[in-house]
């Protein structure tokens, strides 16, 4: 029967290790994102470390479902895993684990899949939990499984369209599909041969759909290159399992991953200029601190001289 046909599952388990974790001055931090087939995630953390832990201050670690609300699904079917390592006994991680997520909740349309809290009084060096924070270091796992990977919601079909009877595809994708299907027909007639189901099919076009859009709607500025290469490779990497002649998308894929590498280099060396100039004032700073020093020291040893030789005999007038 139908219903009892087995769901796919995906499972992705990604590590974040947050170094000088006690010295984080920011409100907010997040991990890079990562990928569950066309799902996108990120960790943040809240954690307000920039002052002397207090027993009562909480720290929040949470799993947000990245741009999901952009694939046009209103629920996420699956198990998600947050785990605070304890890097000195592997068994006594602090662990908080979630089922299924609603779309379009919280702050910016963003939801969250799964919050873990602790007190970060009882993890510091000034609490009895140990192994949490090692050499200023804190690792945060996350895992995600999620079943029936499909990109659409077919409650509403209002959003989707009939993609040359293989499938249905959501509408903001069809415009940049139809415009390379009809150079590269290939691409259609490759998944014809296959005879491949629907939902593979949905999948298959879905993802390349996105791809094409990030490229032709994507600018470094709009992402940091770093998470922006991350997601542009996940998604080359996906496309490239499912369509057998790419050559003709290839180097505009990797003309735009060399960008946002090249961009990551240049904002890499802005922030260590930034820092140079900053080392550079205060040492600056310091060496006029030091000259004013020296000049009021040289003052200092002329009075003192003054109207004295050390040459002088300690003796000298005694009868």
């Amino acid at each position: 029967m139908k219903d009892q046909e087995v769901k796919v599952l995906t499972n992705v388990k990604f590590t974040w290790t947050i170094n000088n974790f006690s010295k984080v001055t920011l409100e907010k931090l997040y991990s890079d994102t990562f990928f569950t087939g066309p799902y996108s995630w990120q960790i943040g953390i809240c954690p307000e470390l920039s002052r002397k832990p207090k027993p009562g201050r909480l720290l929040s670690i949470n799993l947000y479902a990245g741009d999901n609300v952009n694939l046009s699904v209103e629920r996420i079917s699956g198990n998600f895993k947050l785990s605070l390592v304890n890097q000195l006994e592997t068994n006594s991680a602090i662990i908080k684990e979630s089922e299924n997520i609603q779309l379009n909740q919280g702050d910016n349309n963003v939801a969250c899949a799964c919050s873990l809290f602790v007190r970060y009084f009882n993890i510091s060096s000034h609490g009895s939990l140990t192994g949490f924070i090692v050499n200023g270091t804190c690792i945060i796992v996350a895992e995600v499984s999620i079943n029936d990977l499909g990109l659409l919601d077919h409650n509403h079909p209002s959003s989707l369209m009939d993609f040359k009877g293989l499938c249905k595809i959501h509408e903001e994708y069809v415009e940049v599909l139809e415009e390379s299907c009809s150079k590269y027909p290939s691409l259609v007639e490759s998944h014809r041969n296959r005879k491949r189901s629907e939902r593979f099919n949905e999948y298959s076009f879905s993802t390349l759909g996105k791809l094409l859009h990030f490229l032709k709607t994507k600018k470094v500025k709009d992402r940091t290159s770093d998470d922006g290469c991350k997601e542009l490779q996940d998604l080359w990497d996906e496309v490239e399992t499912r369509f057998d002649d790419l050559s003709w998308l290839e180097p505009h894929v990797k003309s735009a991953l060399t960008c946002f590498e090249k961009a990551s280099k240049v904002e890499k060396l802005k922030s260590n200029v930034a820092d140079l100039e900053e080392k550079s004032k205060t040492l600056k700073a310091q060496a006029i601190a030091l000259d004013a020093d020296l000049e009021k020291t040289k003052k200092e040893l002329a009075m003192a001289e003054e109207g004295f030789d050390l040459d002088d005999q300690l003796g000298s007038g005694i009868p």
